[in-house]
């Protein structure tokens, strides 16, 4: 099973991108700061990128199971590889500059908003076409009450 096809399966992609994010950018926070594998990581040469690179692959992975948008992924794609260039950059200033930047935890946020965003039917347009809940989505949308995207699982 690669794209979700239930709403049990949206759930454990949130907590997966929950996970890398906070693995990746919070494992000790204070407040609204904190630090994680990355930033420690970027301290020992190519390990801060061949870790970036891996976490980013696993929030791509997620977003495109979860029937993100292209250009979701596109951004998510652009701040994960700026994450996983930064350690690259001159010694120590690198860094830093990769401690600070929580491209994972942007990443990932960007992924969930998406997904809170989006309403998701189960099945297929078809058998989502019969149900009341879907008729009453489609009046909102064309009375310009609803904008959000709507996916089909099935």
């Amino acid at each position: 099973m690669f794209f979700a096809k239930s709403h049990l399966d949206l759930h454990n992609i949130r907590g997966s991108v929950e996970r890398t994010v906070k693995l990746s950018d919070n494992i000790v926070g204070v407040g609204p700061v904190g630090i994680g594998l990355d930033g420690i990581l970027a301290w020992f040469g190519g390990a801060g990128s061949l870790y970036s690179l891996g976490a980013g692959g696993v929030l791509l992975f997620d977003g495109v199971r979860a029937r993100a948008a292209p250009m979701v992924l596109i951004q998510m794609t652009a701040v994960l590889l700026i994450d996983a260039l930064l350690p690259l950059g001159p010694p120590g200033l690198g860094a830093v500059a990769d401690t600070l930047f929580t491209g994972q935890k942007w990443a990932g946020g960007m992924l969930i908003k998406h997904m809170d965003d989006t309403i998701y039917f189960e099945g297929t347009r078809k058998e989502a076409q019969a149900t009341a809940e879907y008729r009453d989505l489609l009046e909102r949308i064309r009375s310009g009450k609803e904008k959000r995207r709507v996916v089909f699982l099935g």
